[in-house]
Formats: structure tokens, C-alpha cells, sequence
């Protein structure tokens, strides 16, 4: 509990620190988000605000597990946590490039579908689910797809939903505490750290991004923070049947998940490619409904908080 409060504390700070120069050298290197089309902001907003997040959470749980080991002798990055963190840097590293050269969604994919199954085969890996009928349900072969499947997901999800100043960065602290205190629910000491170094890193990113944002995460951190988020909620199914342990990022993510499937229909019966970006997502049907920008990003934090204290609850009854 003591080494996940140091992780949020330091990623926090770390990412209160690092943001604006970040925003910085993003504006000296033209990585620039100019206003128009479906964009919301009326001026251009840098991005790679998402390094200071990557840098505080990767920093953070290294710092961390230092700290663990001098004090108690601990050593809780397990060769799953390393991989899954060295995956996220990985992919961090793509969208730094995305942002910067506005890479083809093929080639997005083909990058993140490479990560997810280079991770799968160091361990995380949902191996089995519950089975309704009683007991454990193994996946056998079908365990790597199904991984690759629910990390690519997730990570392409919290990307869809950075439409709006301060959504991704709020909504994936709120998931990723739900997941710190699942973690710790189980005894999951690893996820519990990493998962508060990303809940940490967000809200001192948050500093800047709420509207008015003065900078933008960029693909580098909405996708980082949903391959961690992701890959996090699998290694903890290593302790409690992966159905439920990945019930709480499913209804903390409840909004922008539903948000996704329902763009990708919507976009498949109009006849358009499933990846060309439109004004149909929640938040833009909510701001041409009259709400502001910061009403509506206040209403989808409270339908997470109440989605993530319900996939909680039954967690801890089920448990």
C-alpha cells in the first residue's frame, strides 16, 4: 500500500514537472494540433503531452521498485510487469511517431497487434476465464488471440475517446484507481503500483489539459495509458478468474467502450472505413446537445466513478 502511494506521488509529480516543458519541445519540433474539421479547440494546441505521462508512470515504478528493495528486500517487477511496461514504452514510441508523421491506421494496427503479441508470450496472457457452469474455462490456443484482441481493444478505445480536453486523461485515472484498489483487494502488489503510477501521472498531466488544454496527450499517451491499462487488468487475472478481473476496466471503460463499438458499427452500416474518424462519438453528440465542454466531460467522470464503484462492488462479492 506505502510503495503504491510513493508511485502515484512521484508519477504526479514527475508528469506535474515535465508537461509544460514537454508542451515546450513539442511546439519547437512543430508537433502541433491545428484547429478544424471535426476538432473541437479553436487555436492549435501542441501535442506529446503523453511523455511526461509515459516518462512519470515508467519512472515512477522503477523509482518504486528500487525503493522496495533497499527498504524491505521486495522485488515485485515480475519479468510480466517488465514486459508489459517495456511493451507500453514500445508503443509510446509509435505514437510519439504517429503524432509527429500522422501515421496510416494499417500501419497503427500492424504496430500495436506486433506488441500485444511480443507481451502475450512473456506471461501476459489471459490463460483461462470463468466457466458458468462452475470452475475455470482454459483458453489453450485460443489465449494469445484473445489477448491480443482485448489489448489492442482497450489501447484503440482511450485513443477514440481523446476527442476532448481533459476526457482521456480523467477517465483513465479514474480506471486505473479502480484497478490500483482491485489490485490491492487481491493482493496484486505489482498492479496495484503500476496502476497508481498511471492514476498519478494522469492527474499531474490533468494540471494542463483540463479545458482550456494548453497541451495535448497525443497518441503517444492516450494509447500507452490504454496498453497499461490493459495489460495490467490481465496480469491480475493471475490471482482471481479473468472474467472478473477484467470486469472493472470494462465498466470503468464502460463509456468509451460502448463509444468505440458503437463508432465502428455505426461507420460499417454508413459504408465508411471503421477507422475514418467522424463527429458521431458521445462527446460530440453531447456538445451539440448544448452542454459545454467541461459539462461534459464532468458528466462522463461521474458515469466512470459510478461504472468503476459497481464493477468494484461485485468484484468484492464474488471474490
Amino acid at each position: 500500500m506505502k510503495t503504491a502511494l510513493f508511485a502515484f506521488g512521484v508519477a504526479f509529480l514527475i508528469a506535474l514537472w515535465l508537461t509544460p516543458r514537454v508542451r515546450d519541445f513539442a511546439i519547437r519540433m512543430g508537433v502541433v494540433d491545428h484547429p478544424g474539421g471535426r476538432r473541437i479547440h479553436d487555436r492549435p494546441v501542441p501535442r506529446w503531452g503523453g511523455i511526461a505521462i509515459w516518462l512519470g508512470v515508467v519512472l515512477a515504478v522503477a523509482l518504486a521498485a528500487l525503493g522496495d528493495w533497499l527498504v524491505a528486500g521486495n522485488k515485485f517487477l515480475t519479468p510480466q510487469l517488465i514486459a508489459l511496461l517495456i511493451g507500453a514504452s514500445v508503443v509510446a514510441v509509435l505514437g510519439m511517431l504517429d503524432d509527429r508523421l500522422e501515421l496510416s491506421a494499417k500501419w497503427q494496427a500492424l504496430g500495436l497487434i506486433a506488441v500485444a503479441l511480443a507481451v502475450s508470450q512473456f506471461g501476459v496472457r489471459i490463460n483461462y476465464v470463468t466457466n458458468p457452469a462452475g470452475g475455470l474455462f482454459y483458453l489453450g490456443w485460443a489465449a494469445v488471440p484473445a489477448t491480443v484482441i482485448w489489448l489492442f481493444g482497450v489501447t484503440k478505445t482511450i485513443d477514440l475517446i481523446d476527442g476532448l480536453d481533459g476526457l482521456a486523461a480523467g477517465v483513465c485515472a479514474i480506471a486505473s484507481c479502480a484497478l490500483a484498489v482491485l489490485a490491492i483487494l487481491m493482493n496484486t502488489h505489482s498492479v496495484a503500483i503500476v496502476c497508481a503510477a498511471v492514476t498519478g501521472a494522469s492527474l499531474g498531466f490533468l494540471r494542463y489539459n483540463y479545458p482550456p488544454a494548453s497541451v495535448f496527450m497525443g497518441t503517444v499517451g492516450a494509447q500507452f495509458m490504454g496498453f497499461v491499462i490493459a495489460g495490467a487488468a490481465v496480469i491480475g487475472a493471475f490471482k482471481v478468474a479473468a472474467a472478473f478481473a477484467v470486469l472493472v476496466p470494462i465498466l470503468a471503460l464502460g463509456v468509451p467502450l460502448f463509444d468505440a463499438v458503437f463508432a465502428v458499427a455505426r461507420r460499417a452500416a454508413n459504408g465508411q472505413p471503421v477507422y475514418m474518424p467522424d463527429r458521431g462519438h458521445i462527446h460530440h453528440r453531447l456538445l451539440d446537445a448544448g452542454l459545454t465542454q467541461s459539462q461534459v466531460i464532468l458528466v462522463i467522470y461521474c458515469a466512470t466513478v459510478v461504472l468503476s464503484a459497481g464493477a468494484l462492488f461485485i468484484v468484492s462479492m464474488v471474490r
